[in-house]
């Protein structure tokens, strides 16, 4: 079934509506060859988290430590152009964190770079939305083969699906799910990580937010959270009882 699952991902590049039709059917399909390692819906290494979701990914292609996504993780995630007071802040969340917890976000420029790089030298799980062939951003190459050797990267689309606007919304599904807690270290109010929010809501997931100046359009998203009573940060030493 497993093989079923993957030669089906690979058709279809990844599109979770044409697979699910797919397999609900139990169509043929040929078989395709795979470099990448999986993980798949039927096997026991699937994290269940991930089941708690509508749409739970029936595959995940990998590079590095798999047993990382059973691990107790934390998200961090936020703007691709924070304020230095947001980059400093995530470095400082992080390196907390670390100790205790799994690192996940998404590669991206802005807060998600940054919170990997704090946990470099501990555990972090990188969620890209293309092929694990294709490093995105570009600019990232060095920190996306140092966690797909050290550490771990997953995507849910195989080899030569390059990024395509639509493919985020479900990687950030991932990473709420993944994740028993979720840090929104910056956020405008019309946004990807606006979306994170409230996927994670939606499954019972804590918000915890890192509060910013009025007048930081970085962070409106932030203060907007706030008021809808999401828990907000406010001593980066408290993260250490958590």
């Amino acid at each position: 079934m497993r093989n079923y699952i993957k030669n089906v991902a690979i058709l279809y590049k990844g599109d979770y509506a044409k697979m699910h039709r797919h397999l609900l059917e139990k169509k043929p399909v040929a078989n395709y060859s795979c470099v990448d390692t999986f993980v798949t819906i039927v096997d026991p290494s699937y994290p269940k988290r991930l089941l708690e979701l509508d749409q739970p990914p029936f595959i995940l292609f990998y590079q590095g430590d798999v047993s990382l996504l059973n691990s107790s993780c934390v998200g961090v995630v936020g703007s691709r152009k924070p304020s230095s007071y947001a980059v400093q802040a995530t470095y400082e969340a992080v390196a907390v964190l670390r100790e205790r917890y799994t690192i996940v976000s998404g590669l991206a420029y802005g807060i998600d770079v940054c919170a990997h790089l704090s946990a470099i030298h501990h555990h972090t799980i990188a969620v890209v939305a293309c092929g694990l062939d294709i490093c995105y951003p570009v600019a990232h190459r060095d920190i996306f083969n140092q966690i797909g050797k050290d550490h771990l990267i997953i995507s849910e689309y195989p080899r030569g699906v390059n990024p395509e606007r639509y493919h985020f919304p479900f990687r950030n599904r991932i990473i709420a799910s993944l994740s028993k807690c979720i840090y929104i270290m910056s956020a405008r109010q019309k946004s990807g990580t606006m979306g994170t929010v409230d996927i994670a809501l939606s499954l019972n997931r804590e918000i915890v937010v890192l509060p910013h100046p009025i007048h930081d359009e970085s962070g409106c998203g932030c203060n907007q959270l706030i008021q809808e009573g999401a828990t907000v940060l406010t001593n980066i030493k408290e993260l250490s009882n958590i």
